[in-house]
């Protein structure tokens, strides 16, 4: 079936449930668009919207509506269509610190370079490169590929090639960008609980005070979703191996069981109280 302007539309009103909007990117980006569900802390969402709406502020008043041209809105960025774009487009040419090779830097992991993802001062290619990093894939400039030796076991199970988190196509058919949402999920879901909003309080200090929803687009919801996993990864994973991650998750279960015991002895009932589903990529 031919996919029109508005077909598409529609398609991911329904597909996503995400409101439509247009968002204008640096000059190496251009019109970047990737859909997603939001896993953003609901408080950086609220709150974001709150002072936004704020009318005792002027200088928060709330953005005009946007008007969608469905034609800009579906066209495809044609370098990604290539399958060794992910090997041979651009990355850290500009401002946002980056190397294919080798692991994750410290330089590359700062907080001014996230702010560059969530900002949008970054490529796509860029975005999915860094997490690639993270993640364990290791670039082989000799045979122009990624290897995966040293990924997560989980992750790489599931993904023995880096996939594609913000789709870099822009090409909105459900075949093409329904793995590139269902890979953001899964990543999002590897994410616990208690750094689920270690985005705004590491960006805080830039000046990041989360998105309102009036500015929200698929694109921003997909890389702060990355952003919030390449914090946890730094915060929580980089340095370790795959053996002392796992020791230290028993320690820690250990620890949640000795404290549900003690609130079992003091009459509560811990054992029904709701578990945040997660899982890790190791």
């Amino acid at each position: 079936m031919k996919l029109t302007a508005a077909t598409g539309v529609l398609w991911y009103l329904a597909f996503q449930c995400n409101e439509v909007v247009v968002n204008s990117y640096s000059p190496h980006t251009i019109l970047s668009q990737s859909w997603g569900n939001s896993m953003i802390s609901p408080t950086t969402l609220q709150e974001s919207a709150n002072e936004d709406n704020d009318s005792s502020n002027p200088a928060r008043s709330a953005p005009p509506p946007v008007k969608i041209d469905p034609a800009i809105l579906l066209q495809p960025f044609l370098p990604a269509v290539d399958p060794m774009f992910k090997m041979r487009g651009p990355v850290g040419e500009e401002d946002f610190v980056l190397s294919r090779t080798g692991g994750p830097t410290d330089e590359e992991l700062t907080n001014e370079n996230i702010l560059k993802i969530v900002l949008s001062d970054s490529s796509d290619l860029e975005v999915n490169t860094l997490c690639w990093k993270c993640l364990g894939y290791r670039f082989d400039e000799e045979n122009e590929c990624w290897a995966n030796e040293e990924v997560f076991p989980k992750w790489k199970e599931q993904y023995p090639e880096p996939p594609d988190f913000i789709g870099m196509q822009r090409i909105y058919s459900k075949e093409v960008d329904e793995p590139c949402l269902r890979a953001t999920q899964a990543i999002a879901r590897s994410i616990p609980a208690e750094h689920k909003n270690s985005l705004k309080l590491q960006l805080a200090p830039l000046g990041f005070k989360g998105f309102p929803f009036a500015g929200l687009t698929p694109n921003k919801t997909r890389r702060a979703q990355i952003s919030n996993w390449i914090l946890f990864f730094r915060e929580e994973l980089m340095g370790y191996t795959v053996e002392e991650l796992r020791e230290r998750r028993r320690l820690k279960k250990e620890a949640e069981e000795a404290e549900k015991q003690r609130r079992r002895e003091q009459g509560e009932n811990p054992d029904d109280e709701w578990v945040y589903p997660l899982k890790e990529v190791m």
